[in-house]
């Protein structure tokens, strides 16, 4: 039985926390421009399950847009629209085979020099070299026709093209920020914040930036603080006004919302908690299989009664934000008999303790993996555990880091992994699609399963192939065979939470998970 943790422990925990936020370091990021006369009063700290790994783009990018450090060329607005960012414009004038970019005026980095096509070819030739989504676009060359405008020479038309510079991975970094061999040796963008301290895997520090070309910061200084422990960020959320604290569990959300002095923000967004499989290894590698153990997941439970979220229940993979792509798919509850029945018309048997046996006589069992970051996850593989047991499958839930699925992908030993995947990373769906359904598989996608049609019809929605009645047939078709094979089976539609102070204004949620407003937030 685990142990109840003493109060005066969770106190000293909290304490600490917070003398680590605040400790000076020797080894601080100078910022090199003045700052706005934006609120002195108090640091903001914003607090997330998400640790930052690197400086890289390539790794932590999403992180430092989020934060409002670095910005991409194109950007989304709340209905999935593309819309300027540091570029002003885009076109191509040969259907999509070369586009041109051009640069919003007046741009300034960190560090005082001028956003430039020079400086966008640079970042975005060093991104092209590493494992990104621009590794999906078909990129042939990159090339500065002038000052203010860049030129990308695509391998095969691509009509989505824009939606992939939008990708975290695609934010622009000062020609300074780098390092002689390539590598990012500093963060610095062009955002309304600038990077004054960068610590992984736990902590940013960032000031306000004055030279900002957009809306420029209300609060001056802001800390960021990684911290994976549901319960930890609850306690921060209670015990500071000046924290803004993102991915609550169930529990703790409701213990929030009951607080006169807190507000609480929900928002359903572009993102599904699902399990993949391993359809190599049995019995994932019957597709009837697949199928039945998705009828066995009581999604409305779950949806409902676990997580709290009213009507989130995902009978397919991307979440309701793309209408087009969705299927007229109705909702059921498991009806366990007759799920046990099926599986043995195709083989099983059931011994006398109840469980599950295959046609050698051993019993079905696997490993399920997740990880604690998202605090959804290990309550949904609970239930998952439950439910699966109905029919007499023993699952062992493994509940690690947030790395383990895609190592144990790359060496084989994955069976199922339960996470939540971000279908607006690149604000249309199909450039994630493409890297998650390729072929060859991929970390986050599909796992020794491929489908030949799915993959041509992927190739030509991607290469903007058909018109846009074609195109919604298309994408529904694409829905449906995902749908019937589950190589990816969906759950629940995620909703994201975020928890501060009354006095704090501006507070909002971005369904695309691009952006934490932090230049709209004022005390």
């Amino acid at each position: 039985m685990k142990k109840l943790i003493p109060v005066v422990v969770i106190v000293g925990i909290i304490a600490l926390i917070v003398a680590l936020i605040n400790r000076p370091n020797p080894h601080q990021q100078t910022a090199t421009q003045n700052t706005s006369d934006g609120d002195d009063k108090q640091t903001l700290t914003v607090v997330t399950p998400w640790e930052l790994t690197s400086t890289d783009p390539s790794t932590s990018g999403f992180i430092y847009q989020r934060l409002g450090i670095a910005e991409t060329l194109v950007d989304v607005d709340e209905q999935g629209k593309l819309i300027p960012a540091l570029a002003s414009d885009w076109h191509s004038d040969d259907h999509g085979k070369t586009w041109y970019f051009r640069l919003r005026d007046g741009v300034k980095f960190h560090d005082g020099s001028t956003l430039d096509s020079d400086a966008v070819v640079n970042a975005l030739t060093i991104a092209l070299g590493k494992p990104t989504a621009l590794e999906s676009a078909h990129i042939q060359a990159i090339n500065a026709t002038d000052a203010s405008t860049v030129q990308f020479v695509l391998q095969s038309p691509l009509q989505a093209f824009p939606a992939y510079l939008a990708h975290a991975t695609a934010i622009i970094l000062s020609p300074k920020a780098y390092d002689a061999k390539g590598e990012v040796a500093q963060v610095i963008g062009t955002g309304a914040y600038q990077a004054t301290l960068i610590e992984p895997p736990q902590k940013v520090e960032q000031v306000a930036f004055d030279g900002y070309w957009g809306q420029k910061a209300h609060i001056k200084h802001i800390t960021y603080l990684a911290n994976s422990r549901s319960e930890s960020r609850t306690l921060l959320a209670q015990s500071s006004p000046n924290h803004l604290v993102y991915n609550l569990d169930a529990a703790s959300l409701a213990r929030l919302q009951a607080d006169d002095n807190l507000q609480v923000h929900t928002k359903s967004i572009a993102r599904t908690i699902q399990y993949k499989v391993n359809a190599k290894a049995a019995p994932f590698d019957d597709v009837k299989v697949r199928q039945i153990l998705s009828q066995a997941i009581d999604r409305q439970g779950i949806s409902e009664s676990i997580l709290q979220i009213n009507g989130g229940m995902a009978e397919q993979i991307l979440p309701p934000l793309f209408a087009d792509w969705q299927l007229d798919l109705p909702h059921k509850k498991p009806d366990y008999d007759a799920l046990k029945q099926a599986l043995f018309e195709l083989g099983f048997s059931q011994n006398a303790e109840g469980k599950l046996l295959d046609s050698h006589g051993k019993p079905v069992k696997f490993t399920l993996k997740t990880f604690s970051d998202r605090p959804e996850l290990p309550l949904v593989a609970t239930a998952l555990q439950a439910q699966f047991a109905k029919l007499g499958i023993d699952v062992d839930v493994a509940i690690g880091n947030f790395s383990d699925i895609p190592a144990s992908h790359q060496n084989g030993t994955l069976q199922m992994a339960l996470y939540a995947r971000n279908y607006g990373l690149i604000p249309d769906p199909i450039g994630t699609l493409m890297e998650d359904f390729d072929a060859k598989g991929s970390d986050w996608g599909v796992m020794n399963w491929q489908n030949p049609t799915l993959t041509t019809l992927l190739t030509q929605l991607n290469d903007g192939k058909g018109g846009e009645s074609n195109d919604i047939a298309t994408k529904k078709q694409i829905s449906q065979i995902i749908h019937d094979e589950q190589p990816i089976t969906p759950i629940v539609y995620y909703q994201q939470q975020v928890v501060a102070n009354k006095k704090l204004s501006g507070v909002t949620l971005d369904p695309f998970e691009r952006h934490f407003h932090l230049n709209q937030l004022s005390w």
